[in-house]
């Protein structure tokens, strides 16, 4: 691969569906101003491209003949930007664990260039076996952190990761220990489920950075007011936020979950997932998203114990809308929070 290629792909990269989204540097500074350039300098100052050039235009040269259909530079050549609106996918059912690398960085003068010369072997490695959109090195959480000897890689579909991580394969003789990512992450949920919630252990399987969450967390108005230190406008900002919170989840059915990205699940994987003694009925959708009706416990509640457990799934509280919506597709009637009330009010004086 000549110089031009290995800048264009180094570039996609960081821009990338696999990428973009979780880089929480990257997606902020996009976010500085409104139509989301970025320094190039930046991108050519990370360590990666440096080992590829260290020189501007050089890159700006490569990228205008390679017409990318990902990324875009400015009429200068000094800004840069992804073109494409950010789509949530399904990234850990295509994605495998493999373990049995070497750890190169230990004793090393310059680790990070062994890393990074690593992370490049491993995905010629596995190019081998279907197309590879990422790799990524796990690290300990310690400073400084120290390769694991495992990686996460991410292929373009989830039916080629489980082919993958059935294989019996070795990396310099060395046999790995193959399996999705999904099978990885449920053996961790189960294995620290119930230790103590600021527990390191249990960390280190929670959730990262997602510009999904970010975004669905601004919507609902869970916004970080910044640069504003008069406190009578931020609590009047709090208080706002409160009321608009309190009118969308009126008249919420408070044993009605919401999930999306169940596409890859059917409804005894749901059942299984949240518990079958807890589900009532199931409803879904097309395109992965639906409803689950519990037959006890609270929606929110649940939401907080499977935030870690639904691996490729995710789960929130209906509101008020959504309730409205389940309860006309002909299935159970929502139960307001009102009359939920009510119901508990009668069970206790009969008690």
């Amino acid at each position: 691969m000549d110089t031009n290629a290995k800048i264009v792909k180094q570039v996609e990269f960081y821009f990338s569906d696999s990428n973009f989204p979780f880089d929480k540097f990257l997606f902020f500074l996009s976010k500085k101003n409104s139509e989301g350039w970025i320094p190039l300098e930046t991108i050519v100052g990370f360590k990666k491209m440096q080992m590829i050039t260290d020189d501007k235009d050089t890159v700006v040269s490569a990228l205008r003949s390679a017409n990318s259909d990902l990324v875009e530079l400015n009429e200068a050549g000094d800004q840069i930007r992804r073109t494409k609106p950010l789509v949530e996918q399904n990234f850990v059912a295509r994605s495998v664990y493999a373990k049995g690398f070497p750890l190169v960085d230990e004793n090393n003068e310059k680790p990070v260039d062994a890393l990074i010369e690593l992370q490049d072997k491993i995905e010629d490695f596995f190019q081998e076996h279907g197309k590879v959109l990422a790799v990524r090195l796990r690290k300990t959480d310690a400073r400084p952190s120290k390769f694991k000897g495992s990686v996460f890689v991410e292929f373009d579909s989830p039916q080629l990761a489980e082919e993958v991580a059935q294989k019996s394969l070795q990396y310099e003789g060395t046999d790995l220990l193959l399996k999705t990512k999904k099978a990885y992450l449920d053996e961790k949920f189960k294995k620290y489920r119930n230790m103590d919630k600021n527990s390191a252990e249990k960390k280190r399987v929670s959730r990262k950075f997602s510009a999904f969450v970010w975004e669905r967390e601004q919507k609902f108005g869970n916004k970080k007011f910044r640069g504003d230190n008069n406190d009578n406008k931020k609590g009047n900002r709090k208080q706002h936020n409160n009321n608009d919170k309190k009118a969308l989840y009126e008249g919420a059915n408070h044993r009605l979950l919401k999930f999306r990205n169940a596409k890859d699940l059917d409804d005894t994987q749901l059942q299984d997932l949240v518990g079958k003694d807890k589900v009532e009925k199931i409803t879904r959708k097309d395109d992965g998203s639906g409803f689950v009706l519990l037959s006890s416990g609270e929606a929110r509640q649940m939401v907080r114990e499977l935030f870690d457990k639904s691996v490729s799934a995710q789960f929130f509280s209906a509101n008020g809308a959504e309730s409205k919506e389940f309860a006309g597709e002909g299935t159970t009637e929502a139960v307001t929070g009102e009359k939920r009330k009510a119901e508990d009010d009668v069970k206790e004086e009969g008690q």
